[in-house]
């Protein structure tokens, strides 16, 4: 399959139209550049049908398919679909002369996070957490939701429950990209990180010396942490996450809240107190009612916009859900992240290999 996803977009005539109408003032152009481009995705699509077809036909499977055809006439579709995306995006963008760059500037942004991070008030039952609401300056979270990338992007293994890494982007819009890099790389680890881990402090020294001892608990409290294991999740009917806690190296985990217009604020993230005193092997997931320890919901925290809870990982459970039965369109966009201390910082105070103790 390698090379003709390029070929079937020249044969079709995408490339050359780009190369030559994209340095074009877009402005006056733009709805013919527009129109001209949907047929010829339109002929592309075509294509790719015929493609289907005929590799189909030759396989030794023909009646049926061969299932590896399928998975990568699939996989071009999708690709199709994302380069459309991209570059609809990317010219309306331009026509528009949007600039988010402000909206995701750190200096915009650090003050009024820090002071929704320090403001919420800190709960104990059934495990310690805050949620915050008010986290980002109205502009900015918009400039976040307007990034938030249509379902083609994410994996696509799971329907019920896709995920994005910007590790893992190949072709995505600009302000997607854009979005991506300040979570990942301004906002959660230099702003929303060590604001948590000071408004945990007391509460995160005693989560270490519970798991490790006093003397090397005050230790390890006082290393380094980091954000891990991030991710743009994309939830729908069907989701259903049974209480646990995180892998036992997370110290507190975070959910940002995508929340649209018009979103239900009833699948948001379900606290449960643990009837029980389980013996707890964390290197992964720990799912308390795998021990027969019964789990009470305690309270949910709503799905509401320009809103996170973070939690420290210990003390109670937590899950999530989206009944089958919600409306057909319900989905639900967050970001997750945990925060954990630096391996190689964790490995030297407990005398382990850093691969022993990594996620």
């Amino acid at each position: 399959m390698a090379g003709v996803l390029q070929r079937l977009l020249t044969r079709s005539g995408i490339l050359p139209v780009l190369r030559t109408r994209w340095r074009e003032d877009l402005t006056n152009a733009s709805e013919k550049l527009e129109k001209k481009i949907d047929r010829r995705f339109d002929a592309l699509t075509r294509d790719i049908e015929q493609l289907r077809t005929e590799l189909a036909q030759r396989s030794p499977n023909a009646a049926g398919g061969s299932p590896d055809v399928a998975e990568h006439v699939a996989s071009l579709d999708r690709d199709v679909r994302m380069l459309r995306d991209t570059l609809a995006l990317d010219i309306e963008d331009r026509l528009t002369s949007a600039n988010r760059a402000a909206a995701f500037e750190r200096a915009a942004v650090a003050g009024h996070v820090q002071a929704a991070i320090a403001g919420a008030a800190v709960e104990t039952d059934p495990s310690v957490h805050i949620v915050i609401n008010d986290l980002l300056p109205k502009d900015s979270y918009q400039a976040l939701l307007e990034g938030i990338p249509r379902p083609v992007f994410f994996s696509q293994k799971d329907n019920t429950k896709q995920n994005l890494r910007l590790a893992n982007v190949h072709v995505a819009p600009g302000r997607t990209i854009e979005m991506l890099t300040f979570l990942e790389q301004t906002l959660i680890p230099g702003i929303m990180v060590p604001a948590l881990m000071n408004k945990f402090a007391p509460h995160i020294r005693e989560f270490y010396v519970r798991e490790y001892g006093q003397e090397r608990g005050v230790d390890l409290a006082s290393i380094p942490h980091e954000a891990t294991a991030g991710r743009l999740m994309l939830r729908r009917p069907g989701y259903h996450l049974d209480p646990h806690l995180d892998p036992k190296r997370v110290v507190v985990t975070c959910l940002l809240y995508f929340a649209r217009p018009g979103d239900s604020e009833g699948f948001g993230t379900t606290f449960y107190r643990m009837h029980g005193t389980p013996t707890i092997d964390r290197t992964n997931t720990f799912y308390p009612e795998s021990q027969g320890v019964r789990c009470e919901q305690v309270k949910m925290v709503p799905f509401k916009p320009n809103s996170a809870v973070a939690f420290v990982n210990w003390g109670g459970a937590h899950g999530a859900d989206i009944p089958r039965d919600a409306p057909k369109n319900t989905e639900r966009y967050s970001y997750q992240f945990y925060v954990s201390p630096n391996p190689a910082a964790l490995a030297a105070v407990v005398g382990e290999p850093e691969s022993a103790i990594a996620e």
